[in-house]
């Protein structure tokens, strides 16, 4: 017995989703292949929509194990100091994304939990005073 295909509602569902986090279909579709092995969202069953529209919103994790809004303001505000803007003058999602899922392996800022958020921070203020450091001339660290 085959398993029945991903419903048109899911498909939508999950293209919606994908656009809110600001994937384009190039990162949907990485995401699709490592959450569930399908290279294709026409072969999802619905058992795999089910996961990945959990995924794309969030629900792998309790609400309890997300980073708080704080920690999530903080980030972007860190990333708007180290000069990773959009046109627009807010944080690049986009960069920022692309650095966190390099490096921690999380698609999505949005999507890391209390203790990579606080990994993630960490990281972006050694960055900014690695980069204060280079634009002071001295390269010497400063005493706090």
């Amino acid at each position: 017995m085959m398993a029945s295909r991903a419903t048109p509602a899911q498909l939508r569902k999950i293209y919606v989703l994908a656009r809110e986090t600001g994937m384009d279909s190039d990162l949907l579709h990485l995401y699709v292949s490592s959450t569930v092995k399908k290279d294709s969202l026409s072969r999802l069953t619905v058992t795999d929509a089910v996961k990945v529209i959990d995924g794309l919103s969030g629900k792998k994790k309790s609400r309890e194990e997300h980073a708080t809004k704080k920690q999530e303001w903080k980030i972007k505000d860190l990333a708007k100091k180290l000069g990773w803007l959009d046109k627009d003058g807010e944080a690049d999602e986009g960069r920022l994304n692309s650095f966190l899922s390099e490096r921690m392996g999380v698609l999505n800022y949005r999507w890391l939990s209390k203790k990579e958020a606080s990994n993630a921070i960490e990281a972006f203020k050694s960055m900014l005073e690695r980069q204060e450091e280079c634009e002071d001339g001295s390269g010497l660290q400063k005493s706090i």
